[in-house]
Formats: structure tokens, sequence, C-alpha cells
């Protein structure tokens, strides 16, 4: 009997990826949950066990072949060999549907890196074809944006406090860590008070999600990944901190899981790093917002009494869609956002357990 596996659909809306190597050859004896082959996505590289025991018959693909979940990738005739006592992975036995699925993901952009194909066999130096990852990202956000009405309205925090009471932890209690869990937690506390903003578009309506499961930028060699951090309402800044900085080396080393990039609610991106004051970034569909923030810099700030003091601000931004927010409700949404990180950051530390605490996230410092 021969047995059909078909490419699964690894990340939510996420239909498409590429063969990376077959870790079998025609003919060969597996058992259940053998690793067969590599694959990588957009999103994650990972390694697909054999869903049943028995001979590989034909493997139709070579290296760098792209693969919808439609496509089917190993032919096992798994009338001969003995099934092992592992553990079945029955997500990876599912039926994809047989109509062909448009290749782009619930994240709004191509995070990962294909191979550099080059489309065009132009022998015109001057021009520069397009490899299949930018052609992917120009597909998904011209669709989000000729989808997605975006608004983006503007704030600026001053972190002032913020950073000095950091340093003080550090130097009394050797506590080190970046404020990536305490921008995490800011944002939480603001989606508790805004629940419509943790959503997702469905069929014209929001579908609204208990846990707050923020995506964070990674810089990574094969591009920027957005894995997220699972239910962080529920979460003390210090385990925060400990899960950004599996989650960043994970991503770094191309060990991500579907698992990470699954289920997330809304974004927080950076460009701190690179610098710049502000911009209009793409909702990541099918979420309907997405936070940026910026360099933070010393900045002049005239003080109620009219007195000029030198303050560290931070820029940030909140896109949203406004099919289903107006302006009002994006400002109210950033100045909270702005007031939870000046004012509630002792809330956040006071639940640090005071151990070394570090990050090495993309986000500002």
């Amino acid at each position: 009997m021969k047995y059909e596996f078909y490419f699964p659909e690894l990340g939510e809306g996420l239909f498409e990826g590429y063969i990376v190597a077959y870790l079998v050859k025609e003919g060969e004896h597996v058992v259940e949950d053998q690793p067969l082959v590599e694959v990588q996505t957009d999103k994650v590289t990972t390694v697909l066990p054999s869903p049943v025991a028995g001979v590989i018959d034909k493997l139709p693909y070579h290296p760098g072949d792209v693969v919808t979940v439609n496509d089917v990738i190993i032919v096992i005739d798994h009338g001969k060999g003995a099934a092992s006592d592992a553990v079945n992975f029955e997500w990876l036995t599912m039926d994809a549907t047989k109509g062909k699925k448009a290749a782009w993901n619930d994240f709004g952009i191509n995070l990962g890196a294909y191979p550099n194909v080059v489309v065009d066999n132009s022998h015109d130096d001057s021009i520069v074809t397009m490899t299949s990852m930018r052609k992917e990202i120009a597909n998904i956000v011209t669709k989000s944006v000729q989808t997605i009405p975006h608004v983006t309205v503007y704030a600026e925090a001053d972190i002032t406090n913020l950073l000095m009471h950091k340093q003080r932890l550090q130097m009394n209690h050797g506590v080190r860590f970046t404020l990536t869990p305490i921008f995490l937690k800011a944002l939480s506390l603001t989606l508790g008070q805004y629940p419509l903003f943790n959503a997702h578009e469905h069929n014209g309506s929001l579908k609204l999600f208990p846990a707050h499961n923020i995506g964070i930028a990674v810089d990574t060699n094969d591009g920027v990944v957005i894995p997220n951090i699972k239910q962080v309402n529920e979460k003390p800044v210090d385990a925060l901190a400990d899960e950004i900085n599996d989650l960043i080396e994970r991503a770094r080393s191309r060990k991500l899981l579907f698992t990470d990039s699954r289920e997330g609610t809304i974004t927080i991106s950076n460009v701190g790093a690179i610098g710049g004051g502000f911009a209009t970034p793409i909702i990541f569909y099918p979420q309907v917002a997405i936070v940026a923030l910026y360099r933070a810099d010393k900045k002049a700030v005239v003080t109620e009494n009219d007195e000029i003091v030198v303050r560290k601000m931070l820029p940030i931004t909140l896109t949203f869609d406004h099919r289903f927010f107006d302006g009002a409700d994006g400002l109210r949404f950033i100045n909270t956002f702005k007031a939870n990180l000046e004012s509630q950051y002792e809330i956040y530390l006071d639940e640090l357990h005071f151990h070394s605490v570090t990050s090495n996230s993309s986000l500002n410092e």
C-alpha cells in the first residue's frame, strides 16, 4: 500500500516552503517517526519525521525545489517494514486540499530565506532580478496594503526613570536585563485595557484572544524572523527574559519550531538598532495592529514648570486596521502604552527574582 506524504502546513496561513535535503534514499527501510526530510519555510527550518513505517518508494523532488501543501514530497510503501513504538505525529498525516493556495503567511512578510534563485535569465548586469524571497515579500506586502487600510499614530515615551531604575537594580542587586521584557509587559497591560487590539481579522469581523502572544523581531543571517512569546499576560518579567533569550538563540541557529510562529496576536517591530525617527510599518496579516519602537535619544524637554531638562525619549508608533478602529482609538491605545512604559515599570520589575537576567534581543536597550 502506497502512502503519499503531503507537505504539511507548518504555520497559520503558511502553504509554501522548499526542500533542503532528503535524509533517506529510495528503497530504504524506515520506521515511524524516523527523520525523512529537512524543509524550510518562511519562518522555520525543521525536519519532518515519517508518519508510517515502510520502504521509501519515491522522492519526487530535489534540494532547492519549492513545494506547497498539496504536493506529495515522499511516497512510502507502508505495507513493508514494522511500525515503531514512537509517538505518532498526527498533524503530519493530514491531507492537504487539492486546490492551489496562495503562498503567503499570517505575519505579513517572508521572514526566512528561500534559495537565491534568479527568476530572469537576462544577462544585462544593470538589471537586478528578484529572488523567490523578494517576490514572496512583494506579493505579501502588496496584498496587505491593498486589503488593509493602514493608519499610523505616533508618540514619544520618556524612559529616563525606567533606565535609571534599571541601572540601580544592576548596581545594587547585580540584575542584568534588557528592556525587551518590559516592553512586552507594558504592551500586555495595554492590551488588557484595550482587548480589541489583541485580535485577528476573521471574515470581516474581529476574533479576540485571551492570551497575549506577542511577536518579537529577531535579526538573523537569513533575514528577520518573528516568533512570538506565548501568554505574556501570564508570565513575570524574569520568565519572559529567559524565554526571549532562548527564542532568539534558536532563531539565529535556525532551530525554531513551527509552533514558535503560530497564533501570534500582535507584534512589536523595532528599528532602534538601525536608527531613524519613525516609520509606518505594514500590519502582519491577519493581525490588526503592530507597535514599532525606534532609537531612544536624549532630547531637551520643557516641563510643566517651564524648565528645560534633558530626557531619554523613545519614539513609538502604532499602525492599526482602520476598518475596526478610528484614529481616536489608536491614539488612546498608544497614549496608554506610553503611560504604562513611563509609570508602571516598577510593578514589572518587582516581579524580578534577583538573579542575572539577560537577553540578546534586537529591541532597544
